[in-house]
């Protein structure tokens, strides 16, 4: 009897101390993010996904796929417009997010570096968006005749370039 009495006395304060460090640790951790901060973790996990999806260095007869960042990249002209099969593929992977698209590149020019930019795709963000970039290095010689980049001596050859999503929900 007095053996039954001590098992059950044992089970008791485990249950007790149980419920003491539960009560600690649910009192003393916020586990969970406030609903706008998790909006902008998905949005920022979305355009680094888009462009790690987007990003494929490997050529198709010579030639960068239409579709990736590379192949983006490499058909711009002064124009600065990206082509229609790489907006297709950006928008289906974005959706329903709105996006702007932006390009940075360095150019030396007598020992100075200069930090240049265009904007792609100008969209104006509302202020809760949020960004991913990506950095692509390409060859000159890979890049259109008729791209500003190519025949540029104050930019570097392989020429690298870093692609920024701003992302935003509508």
């Amino acid at each position: 009897m007095k053996a039954q009495a001590f098992t059950l006395e044992g089970v008791m304060a485990s249950l007790l101390l149980l419920v003491v460090v539960y009560t600690f640790f649910q009192s003393s951790l916020v586990i969970s993010p406030m609903w706008s901060e998790l909006s902008d973790a998905q949005l920022r996990l979305l355009a680094q996904d888009a462009l790690k999806i987007l990003d494929n260095p490997d050529k198709v007869d010579g030639e960068y796929v239409n579709t990736t960042l590379q192949g983006m990249v490499s058909q711009l002209d002064s124009s600065f417009e990206p082509n229609p099969e790489f907006l297709y593929a950006l928008e289906r992977i974005t959706f329903p997010a709105n996006y702007r698209l932006e390009l940075y590149w360095v150019e030396i020019e007598d020992n100075k570096t200069t930090i240049n930019k265009t904007v792609l795709v100008n969209n104006n963000p509302t202020p809760e968006a949020v960004g991913g970039s990506r950095f692509v290095v390409i060859e000159k010689d890979d890049l259109n005749d008729n791209s500003p980049f190519r025949n540029n001596p104050a930019i570097p050859d392989p020429v690298v370039f870093e692609v920024r999503l701003i992302l935003w929900r509508p």
